[in-house]
């Protein structure tokens, strides 16, 4: 680019014109011989300089119609592949739906068919005595105090307060609840509720078990329902991880590793409030 803006370029494009004039002249009125040959000798490499130029030129403008194209193919392939990314994520959110669907249809089932509220977690507040999740159900929903609040996995707790469009939840895990469960392998009976020493790893305790009774670690854990409790029975409370003896009262407690994730914060948490099992009257 630089050489073709040079005054040597001009210069010689210029006497490579007027000799291709004079020669085109010469040729006209006839004169042949010498002078011809030797107008001829003298144009010759500001010819061959003037060929070079033009093709540089068209190399150029090929060079800068490829780049052009090259441009524009690549914006296309861009195009096409934003498009493709998107269909996947389009694809990935309608399996994630239809596996939740899916869960929410078997729970449904478990519950004996309760309407539930889907919900997701929007804030998670702690302090020294309790952990409060504020969930995106309110009042308008049909949300009222005392229902249960319940993930694919199992139960997570029940609403403690209920806003225009929102609620506090707290776990099985504080000390302000107590569920009612059995067994499932030997039907032992007892309660699970929150431990101040425990709560902060997620965990809870069954007690009031008599010491005789057939525990094992493994055992899995359900809630018993009844008149009095607000949660229905059936549902999935954890698993048993220890169990320990208390020689004085002899009775046995069990440690219990909850099936639901108490630790839930992120906004795309889904939980389910049963509408219209344990509700506050």
């Amino acid at each position: 680019m630089k050489f073709l803006k040079s005054r040597f370029f001009a210069v010689c494009l210029i006497l490579a014109v007027l000799l291709a004039a004079a020669t085109a002249l010469l040729a006209a009125f006839g004169v042949t011989g010498p002078l011809r040959a030797a107008v001829n000798t003298v144009a010759k490499p500001f010819a061959y300089c003037g060929a070079r130029a033009a093709d540089a030129v068209d190399g150029f403008v090929s060079v800068f119609r490829d780049h052009k194209r090259l441009t524009a193919e690549n914006e296309a392939l861009r195009a096409e592949n934003e498009a493709l990314k998107e269909q996947q994520r389009d694809v990935t959110l309608l399996q994630e739906e239809n596996a939740w669907l899916k869960t929410y249809l078997n729970i449904s089932q478990q519950t004996g068919g309760f309407s539930m509220a889907d919900a997701r977690v929007i804030a998670r507040s702690s302090d020294a005595y309790s952990t409060v999740l504020t969930l995106d159900k309110g009042s308008v929903h049909g949300v009222k105090a005392k229902m249960t609040v319940i993930t694919a996995k199992g139960v997570f707790g029940y609403v403690k307060e209920v806003g225009l469009d929102w609620c506090h939840v707290v776990s099985i895990a504080e000390t302000a609840g107590a569920v009612g469960v059995y067994t499932d392998r030997a039907g032992v009976t007892g309660v699970v509720e929150g431990d101040p020493a425990l709560r902060a790893e997620g965990i809870c305790r069954m007690t009031y078990i008599e010491s005789s009774a057939d525990l094992r670690i493994g055992d899995l854990v359900y809630t018993a329902g009844g008149s009095e409790s607000i949660y229905p029975s059936g549902l999935p409370v954890g698993e048993i991880t220890a169990i320990e003896a208390d020689e004085y009262t002899r009775t046995l407690t069990a440690i219990i590793q909850p099936a639901a994730d108490l630790s839930a914060e992120d906004g795309t948490v889904r939980m389910m409030i049963l509408l219209g099992y344990g509700e506050e009257s």
